[in-house]
């Protein structure tokens, strides 16, 4: 099996449900465009509007892998991300689809996800990182072997 290297830490699954209506792409706009200042004074910005697949949006590269000498593992992507996501998927269709039934047996669940979708982004993991400034990468994976991660970090 291959390692997964880009890892999205908004679901692809998520990110269509922004699709505008009859487009299979993301559009959106980038707030801090790269800037040039030319020789005569002028600045020129460069693209701030895009559109892309959501294969290319909201990714990183490694951001959530680790290393071991030249081995890379994508644990945390596959087994604690990957569970997080088929389950808030879950709840996020019960919600959209007005099922007041599948909404009680989902509600804590949709709360989880979306708690969780805050610590996953890097400026999230940048604040886990300031909050917690001895913890490495092995731990958060460690912590998901033992079933419970997130609560394993406190």
């Amino acid at each position: 099996m291959s390692e997964t290297r880009n890892n999205h830490y908004v679901p692809q699954w998520h990110q269509e449900g922004f699709f505008e209506p009859g487009r299979s792409k993301l559009a959106y706009l980038d707030l801090t465009p790269e800037k040039k200042v030319l020789p005569d004074g002028r600045v020129i910005t460069f693209n701030d509007r895009f559109t892309n697949p959501t294969s290319l949006c909201f990714r990183q590269k490694d951001l959530y892998s680790t290393f071991f000498g030249t081995s890379v593992n994508d644990e945390i992507e596959r087994r604690l991300f990957g569970d997080i996501d088929r389950r808030g998927s879950n709840a996020i269709r019960a919600f959209a689809a007005n099922d007041a039934a599948k909404w009680h047996t989902e509600f804590q669940t949709l709360f989880e996800y979306i708690d969780i979708q805050k610590i996953r982004t890097p400026k999230g993991l940048d604040w886990l990182k300031a909050q917690y400034p001895t913890l490495t990468q092995l731990n958060v994976r460690d912590a998901g072997h033992s079933g419970d991660a997130l609560h394993d970090l406190g």
